[in-house]
Protein backbone atom coordinates (compact mmCIF):
# COMPACT_ATOMS: atom_id res chain seq x y z
CA UNK A 1 0.00 0.00 0.00
CA UNK A 2 1.34 3.57 -1.07
CA UNK A 3 -0.16 6.51 1.16
CA UNK A 4 -0.60 9.68 -0.66
CA UNK A 5 0.38 11.82 2.01
CA UNK A 6 3.89 13.37 1.64
CA UNK A 7 4.72 12.76 5.71
CA UNK A 8 3.47 9.92 7.79
CA UNK A 9 3.01 11.75 10.74
CA UNK A 10 0.27 14.74 11.42
CA UNK A 11 2.20 18.07 13.92
CA UNK A 12 -0.93 19.82 15.24
CA UNK A 13 1.45 22.91 14.64
CA UNK A 14 2.68 24.47 11.33
CA UNK A 15 5.09 27.50 10.80
CA UNK A 16 6.17 29.48 8.25
CA UNK A 17 8.58 32.55 8.86
CA UNK A 18 8.51 35.47 6.26
CA UNK A 19 5.06 34.21 4.81
CA UNK A 20 4.65 37.85 3.90
CA UNK A 21 6.66 40.85 2.87
CA UNK A 22 6.93 44.07 4.60
CA UNK A 23 5.24 45.77 1.68
CA UNK A 24 2.31 42.83 1.54
CA UNK A 25 1.61 44.17 5.32
CA UNK A 26 1.93 48.30 4.62
CA UNK A 27 -0.45 47.40 1.83
CA UNK A 28 -3.03 45.77 4.65
CA UNK A 29 -2.42 48.57 7.07
CA UNK A 30 -3.67 50.61 4.73
CA UNK A 31 -6.44 48.95 3.21
CA UNK A 32 -7.62 48.01 6.45
CA UNK A 33 -8.20 51.98 7.57
CA UNK A 34 -10.95 52.82 5.85
CA UNK A 35 -12.80 49.55 7.50
CA UNK A 36 -15.64 50.39 10.77
CA UNK A 37 -13.67 48.69 13.58
CA UNK A 38 -15.65 46.53 15.90
CA UNK A 39 -14.72 44.57 19.47
CA UNK A 40 -14.11 41.19 19.75
CA UNK A 41 -16.89 38.52 19.88
CA UNK A 42 -17.08 35.37 21.11
CA UNK A 43 -18.94 32.60 19.62
CA UNK A 44 -19.96 35.16 17.57
CA UNK A 45 -21.53 37.41 20.33
CA UNK A 46 -20.79 40.37 21.05
CA UNK A 47 -19.02 40.49 24.69
CA UNK A 48 -21.06 42.38 27.28
CA UNK A 49 -18.50 45.38 28.35
CA UNK A 50 -20.27 47.49 30.56
CA UNK A 51 -19.96 48.31 33.28
CA UNK A 52 -16.81 46.82 34.22
CA UNK A 53 -14.12 46.97 36.58
CA UNK A 54 -10.23 48.14 36.69
CA UNK A 55 -9.15 44.88 36.43
CA UNK A 56 -11.71 44.04 32.73
CA UNK A 57 -13.93 41.50 34.93
CA UNK A 58 -17.50 42.37 34.12
CA UNK A 59 -19.96 43.33 36.57
CA UNK A 60 -22.81 40.77 36.92
CA UNK A 61 -25.50 41.81 39.63
CA UNK A 62 -26.49 38.20 39.55
CA UNK A 63 -23.59 36.85 40.75
CA UNK A 64 -21.16 38.95 41.11
CA UNK A 65 -17.33 40.11 39.01
CA UNK A 66 -16.80 37.67 36.02
CA UNK A 67 -13.59 37.76 34.66
CA UNK A 68 -13.99 38.65 31.08
CA UNK A 69 -12.91 36.11 28.10
CA UNK A 70 -11.44 38.94 25.13
CA UNK A 71 -9.91 42.65 24.58
CA UNK A 72 -9.62 43.38 21.40
CA UNK A 73 -10.27 45.32 18.34
CA UNK A 74 -11.23 43.94 15.20
CA UNK A 75 -11.82 44.60 11.51
CA UNK A 76 -13.35 41.67 8.93
CA UNK A 77 -11.70 41.55 5.32
CA UNK A 78 -13.88 40.41 2.62
CA UNK A 79 -12.84 39.27 -0.60
CA UNK A 80 -13.07 40.98 -3.54
CA UNK A 81 -10.77 42.74 -6.23
CA UNK A 82 -8.19 44.41 -3.66
CA UNK A 83 -7.63 41.59 -1.47
CA UNK A 84 -8.36 39.25 -3.49
CA UNK A 85 -4.36 38.79 -3.95
CA UNK A 86 -4.17 38.13 -0.46
CA UNK A 87 -6.84 35.35 -0.14
CA UNK A 88 -5.11 33.83 -3.37
CA UNK A 89 -2.02 33.78 -1.53
CA UNK A 90 -3.69 31.74 1.81
CA UNK A 91 -5.10 29.83 -0.07
CA UNK A 92 -2.69 28.10 -1.85
CA UNK A 93 -0.56 27.89 1.14
CA UNK A 94 -3.86 26.36 2.82
CA UNK A 95 -3.68 23.59 0.32
CA UNK A 96 0.22 23.13 0.45
CA UNK A 97 0.30 22.85 4.29
CA UNK A 98 -2.61 20.72 4.20
CA UNK A 99 -1.17 18.26 1.60
CA UNK A 100 2.14 17.97 3.60
CA UNK A 101 0.85 17.98 6.90
CA UNK A 102 -2.31 18.09 8.31
CA UNK A 103 -4.49 15.61 6.10
CA UNK A 104 -7.60 17.01 6.37
CA UNK A 105 -11.04 17.39 4.39
CA UNK A 106 -11.69 21.37 3.88
CA UNK A 107 -14.08 23.24 2.24
CA UNK A 108 -13.79 27.15 2.76
CA UNK A 109 -11.61 29.60 4.26
CA UNK A 110 -13.91 32.25 6.65
CA UNK A 111 -13.08 35.83 5.79
CA UNK A 112 -10.28 37.22 7.33
CA UNK A 113 -10.24 39.24 11.06
CA UNK A 114 -7.61 41.93 11.85
CA UNK A 115 -6.82 42.03 14.98
CA UNK A 116 -5.49 44.85 17.33
CA UNK A 117 -4.38 44.45 20.74
CA UNK A 118 -3.33 47.23 22.64
CA UNK A 119 -1.33 48.46 25.55
CA UNK A 120 -3.97 51.20 26.54
CA UNK A 121 -6.88 48.14 26.92
CA UNK A 122 -4.35 45.61 28.43
CA UNK A 123 -5.59 43.89 25.16
CA UNK A 124 -6.21 39.83 25.87
CA UNK A 125 -7.72 36.89 24.13
CA UNK A 126 -7.62 34.24 27.44
CA UNK A 127 -7.99 30.29 26.49
CA UNK A 128 -10.19 28.54 24.27
CA UNK A 129 -10.59 26.88 21.61
CA UNK A 130 -11.72 28.03 17.65
CA UNK A 131 -13.81 24.81 17.00
CA UNK A 132 -16.40 24.87 20.01
CA UNK A 133 -17.98 21.40 21.16
CA UNK A 134 -17.62 18.98 18.22
CA UNK A 135 -20.61 17.39 19.30
CA UNK A 136 -23.51 20.22 18.76
CA UNK A 137 -25.64 19.76 16.26
CA UNK A 138 -24.74 23.43 15.66
CA UNK A 139 -21.16 21.87 13.94
CA UNK A 140 -22.78 18.65 13.00
CA UNK A 141 -22.20 19.42 9.70
CA UNK A 142 -19.28 21.77 8.92
CA UNK A 143 -16.27 22.79 11.86
CA UNK A 144 -13.39 24.96 12.14
CA UNK A 145 -10.69 22.51 11.55
CA UNK A 146 -7.29 24.38 10.61
CA UNK A 147 -6.62 27.94 12.10
CA UNK A 148 -4.38 30.47 11.13
CA UNK A 149 -2.23 33.54 12.08
CA UNK A 150 -0.11 36.04 10.41
CA UNK A 151 2.30 38.08 12.52
CA UNK A 152 1.68 41.49 11.33
CA UNK A 153 3.93 43.55 13.80
CA UNK A 154 7.47 43.52 14.30
CA UNK A 155 7.94 42.32 18.16
CA UNK A 156 10.71 45.03 18.91
CA UNK A 157 7.55 47.31 18.81
CA UNK A 158 5.11 45.50 21.64
CA UNK A 159 5.91 43.91 24.94
CA UNK A 160 3.31 40.81 25.62
CA UNK A 161 1.02 39.42 22.96
CA UNK A 162 2.08 35.81 22.84
CA UNK A 163 0.23 33.51 21.25
CA UNK A 164 0.72 30.38 23.55
CA UNK A 165 -0.69 27.07 22.62
CA UNK A 166 -1.46 23.97 24.89
CA UNK A 167 -0.38 20.83 23.10
CA UNK A 168 -0.85 17.40 25.14
CA UNK A 169 0.52 19.27 28.29
CA UNK A 170 2.88 21.04 26.72
CA UNK A 171 3.12 24.95 26.11
CA UNK A 172 3.95 25.80 22.66
CA UNK A 173 4.75 29.68 22.16
CA UNK A 174 4.20 30.73 18.47
CA UNK A 175 6.62 32.70 16.87
CA UNK A 176 6.48 36.20 16.56
CA UNK A 177 8.54 36.93 13.91
CA UNK A 178 6.99 39.86 11.21
CA UNK A 179 5.38 38.29 8.38
CA UNK A 180 5.59 35.05 9.78
CA UNK A 181 2.51 32.33 9.50
CA UNK A 182 1.09 29.35 11.87
CA UNK A 183 -1.60 26.76 10.96
CA UNK A 184 -3.07 24.70 13.65
CA UNK A 185 -5.93 22.68 14.54
CA UNK A 186 -8.98 24.56 15.78
CA UNK A 187 -9.62 22.34 18.79
CA UNK A 188 -6.24 23.38 20.55
CA UNK A 189 -6.46 25.35 23.44
CA UNK A 190 -4.60 28.59 23.36
CA UNK A 191 -4.67 32.06 24.04
CA UNK A 192 -3.20 35.50 23.54
CA UNK A 193 -1.28 37.04 26.22
CA UNK A 194 -1.89 40.68 27.70
CA UNK A 195 -0.09 43.62 26.23
CA UNK A 196 2.33 44.96 28.67
CA UNK A 197 3.71 47.62 26.17
CA UNK A 198 2.76 49.16 22.64
CA UNK A 199 0.27 47.50 19.73
CA UNK A 200 0.13 43.93 18.43
CA UNK A 201 -2.10 43.30 14.77
CA UNK A 202 -2.31 40.33 13.31
CA UNK A 203 -4.46 38.56 10.83
CA UNK A 204 -6.53 35.45 11.73
CA UNK A 205 -8.84 33.38 10.19
CA UNK A 206 -10.90 29.39 10.25
CA UNK A 207 -10.60 26.91 7.42
CA UNK A 208 -13.97 25.10 7.63
CA UNK A 209 -14.56 21.24 6.68
CA UNK A 210 -16.99 18.36 7.55
CA UNK A 211 -17.30 17.20 10.87
CA UNK A 212 -15.64 13.79 9.78
CA UNK A 213 -11.73 13.83 10.44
Amino acid sequence: MNLLRINKEINPVYCINSFLSNEEINKIIKYVKDIEQDCGKINGKKEETNPFTPNYHIKDPNIGNVPRIRISNIKWIELNKKTNWLYKKIILQIHKVNQENFDMILKFVENLQFSEYTESQHSFYSKHTDCGDKKILENFVDIRKLSFSIQLTDEKEYEGGELILYINGNKFISPKTKGSIIFFESDIIHEVTPIKKGTRHSLVSWVQGPNLR
